[in-house]
């Protein structure tokens, strides 16, 4: 059996080592296994045509096609927009398409259909995570990122068949280091063999094909457990047809929530700061679609509110209530929800009341860290609990200015 070769998460020389070493060895033919966030993989480079024909008898796939798995979300568009550097990791702003499924989405997207423009929104919500996308991409697509990559015949075969490609980011630091390492495209598939169970660490990994690969690293036990969401995206000249093939760490509800456009307001204890600003957002939003504010979220929009320690259902405060009243807005609704990881993954782009606000949101997902901002970018909104009715006025017309501010900001 392949010895296990253990990592420790806090030695950064160990794992640029291991990331060179495990990438020499794919793109001289080798099989590593290599962790993620999910269960354990082993890998081959798509520039060995012996490497992937010993992945294809290890796991007894002799057609059926692996997924392509990325070192960064940004690598997606290499393979689906023929672009090297590409634009879903870090893009924050929409898109101008007219129909309301996707009149929010990357600035990027403005002159592609709405089914492209709501792929790529998904595709940077779940990039890096727990999901694998099957991905429709045109003739047209694929020639252009052979050219842009300059890949061979062969490798273009291995990536794409039946105008499909399935690709995956995993949210494991180590993971993707080794990925990052490789000069070629890197196919992926769990570490077990056929009628196993996918391994949930290095040590099972090695029991099941240790005598079948050359290296087995070991980033510790997988975050999840489970296999990644299997979701299959097409339909690509109308709205996106979303299909979730395997089921996973998310559900095909949750997908869904992140084809939407989603603005995420953050402070406190969202009692006051935070949901006076998502109510202000609805209701200029929903003023310059011409909509009744409860319509936003049919028409592909949605905004939300959390606080960084906020007490669940909280309901808000009564001045917060009040001085919303005052200019037209009810907010007599809105229940206080604690910040979490899905909400920041969720979001499209994320406004915070203070530094610390922010701060506290890129340290749950530092990949949320581009679309992360101040809302007055001169500085924090202080709370205004204890300041009394004008106090809360006050805050709401700072509020209400830097909303109209930003939302300009967002070709929405």
């Amino acid at each position: 059996m392949m010895p296990v070769t253990i990592v420790k998460a806090d030695n950064v020389d160990q794992a640029a080592h291991i990331a060179r070493q495990a990438a020499e060895i794919l793109s001289s033919g080798g099989l590593i296994v290599f962790p993620t966030e999910t269960v354990y993989g082993v890998a081959a480079s798509c520039g060995s045509e012996r490497g992937v024909a010993a992945l294809r008898a290890l796991k007894n796939r002799p057609t059926e096609p692996f997924t392509v798995h990325l070192p960064e979300p940004a690598a997606f568009d290499r393979y689906v927009g023929g672009t090297v550097g590409g634009t879903v990791g870090g893009a924050v702003g929409g898109t101008a398409e007219n129909s309301p499924e996707s009149r929010a989405g990357d600035a990027t997207d403005s002159a592609v259909n709405v089914g492209a423009s709501m792929m790529r929104r998904l595709a940077r919500k779940v990039m890096p995570g727990p999901v694998t996308l099957i991905v429709e991409v045109s003739d047209d697509e694929r020639r252009a990122s052979q050219h842009a990559m300059g890949w061979s015949d062969r490798v273009v075969d291995e990536l794409y068949q039946n105008g499909e490609i399935g690709l995956r980011c995993p949210d494991h630091a180590l993971g993707r280091q080794i990925l990052a390492s490789v000069p070629d495209p890197v196919v992926a598939s769990s570490a077990n063999r056929e009628g196993q169970r996918p391994p949930l660490d290095a040590d099972q990994a090695a029991q099941s094909v240790g005598d079948l690969v050359d290296m087995v690293v070991d980033g510790g036990p997988c975050r999840y457990g489970r296999s990644s969401t299997l979701a299959r995206v097409g339909g690509r000249d109308g709205p996106l047809k979303l299909t979730v093939v395997r089921s996973g760490t998310y559900d095909e509800r949750y997908l869904r929530k992140l084809m939407r456009w989603t603005l995420l307001l953050v402070c406190s204890g969202n009692t006051c700061r935070s949901p006076m600003a998502a109510a202000v957002a609805r209701f200029m939003l929903a003023e310059r679609r011409g909509l009744p504010v409860d319509e936003l979220e049919n028409a592909g929009v949605r905004v939300l509110s959390a606080g960084t320690v906020a007490a669940q259902a909280a309901p808000a405060t009564p001045e917060a209530i009040e001085a919303l009243r005052q200019i037209g807005v009810d907010l007599s609704g809105h229940r206080a929800q604690q910040l979490d990881v899905d909400l920041i993954r969720e979001a499209d782009v994320i406004y915070c009341m203070t530094e610390s606000h922010r701060r506290a949101v890129i340290q749950m997902l530092d990949s949320a860290r581009n679309k992360t901002h101040l809302l007055d970018p001169t500085g924090d909104i202080e709370d205004p609990l204890g300041t009394g009715a004008s106090g809360y006025h006050r805050c709401v017309e700072l509020i209400r200015r830097r909303i109209e501010h930003r939302l300009k900001e967002q070709p929405i």
